[in-house]
């Protein structure tokens, strides 16, 4: 009787380990069927625009945002996310590259070194945004939403960081502006914490504050693991 217990609690084990797998790779396929179509439909000039108002309704209403985008299934904003993670790219591989490198030096010392540094500053912010909105997918067991919406709402709470990323470039122009920046900064990452709060809260449409919390702990958990772990290959997201 327990040898059968036993052999059928295996089945079952695995039998979810291959639908957890087969819905990793239809939800992988579609993720970027998606992406690919709305990268193609992009309208610079436009969504940018659009963008801009995106980030007015952030500032204005941002709870209100996060749960719009957590329960929409058109994903209508995902165009934004695109161009709010292109700006951001944009912004770190410029400051990186004028703090680091002067023209004659990139070519003349370690080229292929300096040129896979700038690679690893780019692919930075949007590995570290897979990496939380992964976090949060695994997590989200009771509330199943698509990886895209996610990711969506996981770049809406990293707005405040995208902004002061854009902000810094200023230093080009005057170093003395680290002053101001430095707490600006600190602030807007606190903000940007718990915007990714409530965007988890969202996302996962759990109302308990104390079973939600250890939902979110772990979420954040799993990503400085994940932080660790990538920081070895000198990217740090």
């Amino acid at each position: 009787m327990e040898e059968n217990e036993n052999k059928e609690h295996t089945v079952n084990q695995e039998t979810n380990k291959e639908e957890i797998k087969n819905e990793f790779k239809e939800e992988t396929v579609k993720t970027a069927q998606e992406v690919k179509e709305t990268i193609k439909n992009v309208n610079i000039k436009e969504d940018a625009k659009a963008t801009t108002g995106f980030i007015s309704e952030m500032v204005k209403r941002p709870l209100v945002r996060l749960k719009e985008i957590a329960e929409d299934k058109g994903h209508k904003d995902f165009q934004y996310a695109i161009i709010l993670v292109l700006v951001w790219t944009i912004a770190v591989g410029i400051l990186h590259i004028s703090t680091y490198y002067t023209f004659s030096g990139f070519f003349k010392y370690n080229f292929f070194k300096n040129v896979l540094g700038i690679i690893k500053t780019l692919v930075a912010p949007v590995l570290g945004l897979v990496v939380l909105s992964l976090a949060v997918y695994a997590c989200n067991k009771d509330n199943k939403k698509s990886f895209v919406t996610i990711f969506t709402a996981m770049t809406a709470a990293k707005i405040p960081t995208i902004v002061v990323s854009v902000l810094s470039l200023l230093r080009l122009i005057s170093s003395s502006i680290s002053k101001v920046l430095t707490p600006i900064s600190a602030f807007c990452t606190v903000i940007s914490t718990v915007f990714t709060f409530f965007a988890v809260k969202a996302i996962c449409g759990e109302e308990d504050n104390t079973k939600f919390l250890k939902t979110f702990i772990l979420v954040e958990a799993i990503y400085y693991v994940a932080y660790l772990l990538i920081s070895y290959l000198e990217i740090y997201i």
